[in-house]
C-alpha cells in the first residue's frame, strides 16, 4: 500500500533538476550581494569614480521652447564637491523624502498591529466566509497585506494554514494562497499604505533630475485607480490559479498531512470583538467627516482657488497626515475596546513599536540619500537617462514594448535584490527622467516597477519568508515523511507569478491603451 503513495519529493522540489540548479546558481550568485546598506555606500563611491572617468561626457535633449539643452558629467573628486559632501551629508539624508513618509506611517500602523487590530480583523473575515469563499477572502486579504507592512507575510499564511485545516482542506494550499497575495500582489491594496508613501517619496526625488517631470503630480495616490481596481483582478485570478493548478499539485501531499483540530485559538475573544465594534463605529464617523470636508464646493479639503479635488488640493498634498489620523484614530478605538491602551501613556509607547520597525529602512535611507545626491549632483542619472532614451527612439522600442520590457526587468532584479525600495532607489533616478524624455508621466514608470517587482518575490531564492513558509509546512507535515524543500514552495508559487504577469501586466496596458488616469491628477502621458 504505502508504494501506491504519491511522492512529494516528484510533486515539489524535484520536478525539475535543471530549474533547481538554475535557482541554486541565481542563490549563491544573489548571497554574494552586500546588504542593502553597504550596496549603496559601494554604489556612492562608484559614482565618485565614474565622475571622475567620464567628466565632461555629455548628452542634449530638446527642452522648453524647442531650446536645445547640453548636460555634462560633472566629476565630483575635487575638494569643493569633498566640502560640499560634508555640509550636505546631514541635509541629504533629512530631506530624504521617504524617510519622513515612512516614519510617520510606521507610527500609524504602530498602533493598529501593536493592539492586535489588524490580525483580529484577518481572522473575523476568514471565520464568517462561507467555504467556497474562504479561497479569494485569503487572497484578497493577503493583497492587501501590506497595510500591515511586512507583518502580513508572517501571520496571514499561518492563519490561512489553520483555517484550511480546521475545514478539512489542504492547508499548504491555504498557505500557498495567502503567501501569493502578500508577496506576488505586494504592492496592491484598496487603501494607500506604507508601500506607497515610500515608493512615492523615491518617485518624487526622481522627478526633480529633468525638467519635463518636475511638475509632474507625485502623491500618495499617484497609482491609486490602478492599483485599488487591480485588487479585484487579481484575487479573481489567483484564486481561479489556486482551485485549478496550485491545489491539484499540493494535494499530493494529503497522504502525508497531520491536520490539528481547529483549535478555539482562531476565535475571536469577547474583548477583541468589543475593539472591532469601536473601530468600525470609528472608521464610519471618520469617513463622514472626510465627506463633510470633500463634498460641498468650499469644502477644507478642496483648492481654495479653483474649488477641485485634483489634480491639486489639500485632500491630495495631505493625504499622508489623513492616512495618519485614521490609522491612530481606529487603533486607539480597538485598543480601547480590547483593553489593551488603558491610558494616553500607551498611546506613543504603541507607535514606537511601529517606528522601531522601520529602524533598517532609516539606516539604509543614509546610505541611499548619498548615493542619490551623488549621482544626481554629478548629472550621470541625466546623462544616462538622455542616452538611454535617444537608443530606445533610434530602435523605436517606445510605447507598450518599452512598459513590458520594464516590467520584466524590475522583476528580474528580484533575483539579485529583494528590497523593493533599495531597487527602486536605484531604478527611479534613471527611468524616470528616461521614460519623461519618451513622454510618459512618472506616474506610468511607478507602476510597471511595482508590477514586476512584485509578482517575482515569491519565487526569488532571496526570500527570507521562504523558510517562514517552511516552518509552516512541518507543522502539518508528519515527521519522518520525505522532504519539502524550497522547490516545493517555488514550484506552488510559479502559477501565480506567471498569472499575475499576464493579468496585472495586461491591466497596465489596458489603463494605457483606455489612456485612463492611474491615480488623482496621474496622467498617462505628459
Amino acid at each position: 500500500m504505502s508504494s501506491s503513495k504519491p511522492d512529494p519529493q516528484a510533486a515539489g522540489e524535484g520536478t525539475s533538476s535543471a530549474l533547481q540548479r538554475f535557482l541554486d546558481i541565481l542563490e549563491y550568485v544573489g548571497n554574494k550581494f552586500p546588504s542593502p546598506f553597504t550596496l549603496f555606500i559601494s554604489l556612492a563611491v562608484a559614482v565618485l569614480a565614474l565622475s571622475f572617468v567620464f567628466e565632461g561626457a555629455s548628452a542634449t535633449y530638446i527642452g522648453a521652447g524647442n531650446k536645445q539643452i547640453t548636460v555634462k558629467v560633472v566629476n565630483l573628486i575635487n575638494v569643493s564637491s569633498f566640502q560640499s559632501f560634508l555640509a550636505d551629508m546631514v541635509k541629504n539624508f533629512v530631506s530624504f523624502p521617504p524617510l519622513g513618509l515612512v516614519v510617520v506611517m510606521m507610527m500609524a500602523m504602530g498602533i493598529a498591529e501593536s493592539t492586535g487590530l489588524v490580525t483580529a480583523l484577518v481572522r473575523r473575515v476568514l471565520l464568517n466566509v462561507p467555504s467556497w469563499g474562504v479561497t479569494a477572502a485569503i487572497m484578497c486579504l493577503g493583497i492587501n497585506g501590506n497595510l500591515a507592512s511586512d507583518a502580513a507575510t508572517v501571520f496571514m499564511p499561518a492563519v490561512a494554514a489553520a483555517v484550511f485545516a480546521g475545514m478539512g482542506k489542504n492547508p499548504l494550499v491555504g498557505m500557498s494562497v495567502a503567501f501569493a497575495g502578500t508577496q506576488a500582489g505586494f504592492s496592491d491594496n484598496f487603501l494607500p499604505a506604507g508601500t506607497d508613501a515610500l515608493i512615492a517619496g523615491i518617485t518624487a526625488t526622481a522627478t526633480k533630475i529633468l525638467p519635463q517631470t518636475v511638475n509632474s503630480p507625485v502623491h500618495v495616490l499617484i497609482n491609486y485607480y490602478f492599483m485599488s481596481s487591480s485588487v479585484i483582478i487579481l484575487t479573481i485570478v489567483g484564486t481561479i490559479v489556486a482551485e485549478k493548478v496550485v491545489a491539484p499539485r499540493l494535494d499530493r501531499f494529503m497522504p502525508y498531512m497531520q491536520l490539528d483540530a481547529y483549535t478555539q485559538s482562531h476565535e475571536l475573544t469577547p474583548e477583541e470583538k468589543k475593539g472591532l465594534k469601536y473601530a468600525g463605529w470609528t472608521t464610519v464617523i471618520y469617513i463622514l467627516l472626510l465627506l463633510a470636508m470633500c463634498i460641498p464646493e468650499n469644502g477644507w479639503l478642496r483648492d481654495p482657488k479653483t474649488h477641485e479635488l485634483v489634480p491639486k488640493s489639500p485632500l491630495l498634498s495631505g493625504i499622508i497626515p489623513l492616512i495618519f489620523i485614521f490609522f491612530v484614530s481606529v487603533g486607539m478605538a480597538f485598543g480601547i475596546g480590547k483593553g489593551v491602551i488603558k491610558s494616553e501613556a500607551d498611546i506613543p509607547k504603541l507607535m514606537a513599536n511601529g517606528v522601531s520597525g522601520s529602524v533598517s529602512f532609516i539606516v539604509l535611507a543614509m546610505a541611499a540619500s548619498q548615493f542619490i545626491a551623488w549621482f544626481t549632483k554629478s548629472n550621470l542619472a541625466t546623462v544616462i537617462a538622455i542616452q538611454g532614451a535617444h537608443f530606445l527612439q533610434a530602435i523605436n522600442f517606445t510605447g507598450i514594448p518599452l512598459v513590458i520590457g520594464f516590467m520584466l526587468l524590475s522583476g528580474l532584479a528580484d533575483f539579485l535584490l529583494i528590497s523593493g525600495s533599495a531597487k527602486w532607489v536605484f531604478f527611479a533616478p534613471i527611468f524616470v527622467p528616461m521614460f519623461g524624455l519618451l513622454g510618459y508621466e512618472p506616474a506610468v514608470v511607478q507602476a510597471a516597477y511595482r508590477v514586476g517587482e512584485s509578482i517575482t518575490n515569491p519565487i526569488s531564492p532571496l526570500n527570507y519568508y521562504i523558510p517562514v513558509m517552511l516552518g509552516i509546512i512541518t507543522h502539518y507535515v508528519k515527521s519522518g515523511e520525505k522532504k519539502i524543500g524550497y522547490g516545493t514552495i517555488i514550484a506552488a508559487q510559479l502559477p501565480f507569478a506567471f498569472w499575475f504577469f499576464i493579468a496585472w501586466g495586461g491591466w497596465l496596458v489596458f489603463f494605457m491603451l483606455m489612456n485612463w488616469p492611474l491615480g488623482p491628477g496621474a496622467k498617462i502621458y505628459l
